[in-house]
């Protein structure tokens, strides 16, 4: 283990517990399960084409809402960019990649994800391609994000999202 790798480690577990750090640290690494995806995630959450996900500076509240969350899919093929202090609750579904009507086989080139700084987003929400969603904006519960808010400051909320409030 390299020195960043644990001064990784001891960021992660300051907020999330040395034994679900450890329980994901086995499933990622030893079982293997989403190896690729270079940050720790929980063991519960995929993460397909980690090669396509940002977070900004590598923030560690970030990383740690991608350890923490349970249930979780995400999606990153066409890029997903993730702002500094973004958080999310479990059974969030980030998807950046869709399919073609004619052809489910195919997969389209989107305009990928874009999620500000300082978000947060509800438990179960779902953010679909080619969404950007502006700094401080807030999604909540079981809502469907598909179209972008790039203004930020907002609540979202309902299935499709719509602006609820102005903040």
């Amino acid at each position: 283990m390299t020195k960043e790798m644990l001064f990784r480690a001891l960021d992660y577990t300051a907020g999330t517990g040395a034994a679900l750090w450890a329980v994901n640290l086995l499933f990622q690494r030893v079982f293997r399960l989403d190896a690729a995806c270079r940050p720790g995630k929980h063991f519960t959450t995929r993460v397909l084409h980690p090669a396509g996900l940002e977070i900004e500076d590598d923030c560690p509240k970030v990383r740690r809402s991608l350890a923490v969350s349970g249930g979780c899919y995400i999606n990153a093929a066409d890029g997903l960019w993730i702002g500094r202090g973004t958080i999310w609750a479990p059974n969030v579904a980030i998807v950046s990649q869709n399919h073609a009507l004619e052809n489910l086989d195919e997969a389209p080139p989107t305009a990928g994800i874009r999620i500000g700084r300082a978000c947060w987003i509800g438990f179960g929400a779902v953010i679909l391609p080619g969404v950007t969603l502006g700094d401080g904006t807030i999604v909540a519960a079981n809502s469907v994000v598909r179209d972008s808010f790039p203004e930020g400051r907002a609540i979202l909320a309902g299935s499709p999202a719509r602006l609820v409030k102005a903040l």
